[in-house]
C-alpha cells in the first residue's frame, strides 16, 4: 500500500494536505509519494485526480482517491486507510 498526496505549487491547502500525509504513513509504516501534478499530470490524470490536494491511495488491486480538494485531519485519514486494509 503506498499513499500519494497530489499537490500543485500555487495551491493553498496542498502543505497541510502533505503534512497530514507525511505523519499518517509515518504512523502507519505506509509509503508516501508526493506527485505535482503540474509536471506529472499524466500520472494525476491516471490516477483519476483532477483538483488539489488529492489524497490517493494505490493498492495491488489499483488507485483510489480518498480525498478531493480537501485536507482530512489525521484521523480521518487513518479510518479511511484502515476501511482498506
Amino acid at each position: 500500500m503506498k499513499l500519494i498526496v497530489f499537490t500543485k505549487k500555487d495551491c493553498p491547502n496542498c502543505p497541510l494536505a502533505k503534512k497530514v500525509c507525511e505523519e499518517v504513513s509515518k504512523e502507519l509504516g505506509i509509503d508516501l509519494e508526493v506527485v505535482d501534478v503540474e509536471s506529472d499530470m499524466i500520472r494525476a490524470l491516471q490516477s483519476g485526480v483532477a483538483s488539489t490536494p488529492s489524497i490517493v491511495v494505490e493498492t495491488d488491486s489499483g488507485c483510489e482517491v480518498l480525498f478531493r480538494s480537501e485536507v482530512p485531519d489525521r484521523k480521518e485519514l487513518i479510518a479511511a486507510l484502515r476501511e482498506l486494509k
